[in-house]
C-alpha cells in the first residue's frame, strides 16, 4: 500500500491544512515547491492563516539602545516569567533605530534622526525603504495602519513645523504602499500635544494627547476615513507634566499607564479597555479593572518612569521598561521589571550605560504573518 503525501491531496484540502501551520514555519517552507510559494503569497490564504494562528505563535521584541532583539516567549503572560529574560537573537543589522511600531505582522522602523523609514516583515524577512515626498524632519512621527475597506496598508506622517509667524503647525501626509506614493492630507495649528508614540489596533493608530485646558484624552487616527477622532481616557488630568503610555493587549484591547512623575509621585495606574470590535469603531474602558502600584513600598533607588509596558490582564501584573540611574552615578541604563500591587521583580538590566530618555526601551508582542509588503 502506497503512503499518501501531502502533495497528493486535493489543492483545497492541502490549503486548509497549511493554513493552520504557524506563519513562521510556513515561511521556511516557501521554497519547497512553486505551488506553495504561490499559495503563501495569496492574500486570501495569508488572511486565513492569520485568523487561524494560535496565540502560542506570538513573539516578543525589545528595542534597546537602537537595536531590536527577539525575546523567547510571549511576555503578555509576564506573570509566568520567573527567570531573567532570554534573548533569542539580534534582529536589526543595518539601521540605527530610534523607534519601531507594528501593525498586522508588519514593523515600521524609524532610524535615528528620522534619516530613513523602513517597513519590515520579520517573519518573511521582506523589507521596503520608504522614500520621503520631499524630506523627513527630525520632529516627524509615523504610524502604520490599513484601510479596512480594501486592506490596503498606509503610513501617516505627522510632522511639526513653524511658519513665518513662528506659529507651530502640524502637516499630515499619507503614503500608500500599493501605489508607492505620498499625498498631502491636511495642515492645522494644534491645540494639543502628543505624549507618546502611537500604537496600532484593528488597523488604526491611537495616541495619548492633551492640553492645559482640555486635559488628557485619547486621539485615534482612522486609516479608513483618514481623519483624527478624539476619545476619552479612563482618568482625568490637566497637568501637562504627567505621563501617559499606551499598550495593546493581544491585538484585542487597549491599555493606558498614567503617572504624575514631576510631582514626585511614585504611583502608577494601568487601565484596560473592553475588547475592541473588528471594525475598531467602539472603544470603552473596563470599570472593574485598574492596576495600582505604589513603587515606594519596594524601596527602589530611583523614581520609576515607565516608557513602555505589556499588561497581563488575568494576573493583574505588568512588564515595564524604563531608564534609571540605580547607583546614582550618572550612568543611566535600560531596565525591565515585572510589577503588580505587591510584586516587583527585575528581569533585565542593561550593561550599556548612558541610555537616553529620548531613546527609551520599547517592548511589544506580535503574531508573525506572511503578509506581503507591496
Amino acid at each position: 500500500m502506497m503512503m499518501m503525501m501531502i502533495s497528493d491531496l486535493p489543492n483545497d484540502l492541502e490549503s486548509e491544512i497549511l493554513a493552520r501551520v504557524p506563519a513562521k514555519s510556513l515561511s521556511q517552507l516557501k521554497t519547497t515547491c512553486k505551488r506553495w510559494y504561490t499559495l503563501f503569497k495569496d492574500p486570501k490564504f495569508v488572511e486565513k492563516n492569520k485568523k487561524m494562528s494560535s496565540e502560542a505563535a506570538r513573539e516578543t521584541f525589545l528595542l534597546s539602545n537602537h537595536e531590536v532583539y527577539s525575546i523567547a516567549g510571549d511576555l503578555h503572560s509576564s506573570g509566568d516569567v520567573a527567570q531573567p529574560l532570554e534573548f533569542a537573537g539580534k534582529l536589526s543589522k543595518d539601521l540605527d533605530l530610534y523607534t519601531i511600531s507594528h501593525c498586522d505582522g508588519l514593523m515600521l522602523c524609524q532610524a535615528k534622526n528620522n534619516s530613513s523609514l523602513v517597513v519590515w516583515n520579520p517573519c518573511t524577512g521582506e523589507t521596503k525603504m520608504i522614500k520621503p515626498r520631499t524630506r523627513y524632519q527630525i520632529r516627524d512621527r509615523f504610524s502604520l495602519g490599513y484601510d479596512d475597506s480594501r486592506r490596503g496598508y498606509k503610513i501617516l506622517r505627522y510632522g511639526y513645523y513653524q511658519n513665518e509667524e513662528k506659529v507651530w503647525f502640524v502637516e499630515c501626509e499619507m503614503y500608500d504602499l500599493s501605489s508607492d506614493s505620498w499625498r498631502f492630507l491636511e495642515s492645522f495649528a494644534p491645540d494639543y500635544g502628543m505624549y507618546c508614540s502611537g500604537v496600532s489596533l484593528r488597523g488604526d493608530t491611537y495616541f495619548a494627547a492633551g492640553g492645559k485646558e482640555m486635559g488628557f484624552f485619547l486621539m485615534k487616527f482612522d486609516f479608513t476615513e483618514e481623519r483624527f477622532v478624539r476619545l476619552p481616557l479612563p482618568f482625568q488630568s490637566f497637568d501637562p507634566e504627567d505621563t501617559a503610555v499606551l499598550s495593546v493587549v493581544r491585538d484585542e484591547k487597549l491599555s493606558v499607564c498614567h503617572q504624575d512623575i514631576l510631582a514626585w509621585s511614585n504611583v502608577m495606574r494601568i487601565w484596560v479597555s473592553n475588547k475592541v470590535d473588528e471594525e475598531g469603531k467602539v472603544l470603552s474602558w473596563r470599570k472593574d479593572f485598574v492596576l495600582t502600584v505604589d513603587f515606594d513600598k519596594f524601596q527602589l533607588p530611583c523614581v520609576v518612569n515607565v516608557a513602555s509596558f505589556l499588561l497581563d490582564e488575568d494576573k493583574k501584573v505588568a512588564m515595564c521598561c524604563d531608564v534609571c540611574d540605580e547607583e546614582m552615578k550618572g550612568e543611566e541604563k535600560n531596565r525591565i521589571y515585572i510589577v503588580g500591587e505587591d510584586i516587583y521583580k527585575q528581569v533585565y538590566n542593561d550593561d550599556i550605560v548612558n541610555a537616553s530618555l529620548l531613546n527609551c526601551p520599547l517592548v511589544l508582542t506580535y503574531v508573525p504573518s506572511l503578509v506581503h509588503i507591496h
